[in-house]
C-alpha cells in the first residue's frame, strides 16, 4: 500500500505530493521535496511549513540568517586578500 501526504506551503499554497511504498521510499521523497522546494518550519509557534521562495521574505537584514551570510562573506574576503 503507497502511503501519499502533500506538503503544502502555509504561505503561498505551493504544494509537493510525497509518496512511498515502504517507510525508506517515502522517506526518501520527502528528503527530496524538502531539499528542491526548500521547505522549512516557518518562524513562529504554528507548526507549520514554508517554502524556500517564502523564507526569503524572512531574510531582510538584521535577521540572524542574513547576518551570519553576511559575516562569513567578510572573512572569506579577509582571508583571500591576505
Amino acid at each position: 500500500m503507497e502511503a501519499r501526504a502533500a506538503v503544502t506551503c502555509a504561505e503561498c499554497g505551493r504544494s509537493r505530493q510525497v509518496s512511498g511504498e515502504i517507510p525508506d521510499e517515502y522517506i526518501a521523497c520527502f528528503a527530496r521535496v524538502v531539499s528542491e522546494d526548500g521547505f522549512v518550519p516557518r518562524p513562529g509557534t504554528a507548526p507549520t511549513l514554508i517554502c524556500g521562495e517564502c523564507l526569503r521574505g524572512y531574510e531582510s537584514p538584521g535577521t540572524e540568517s542574513r547576518d551570519d551570510g553576511d559575516a562569513a562573506d567578510r572573512k572569506l574576503t579577509k582571508k583571500s586578500v591576505t
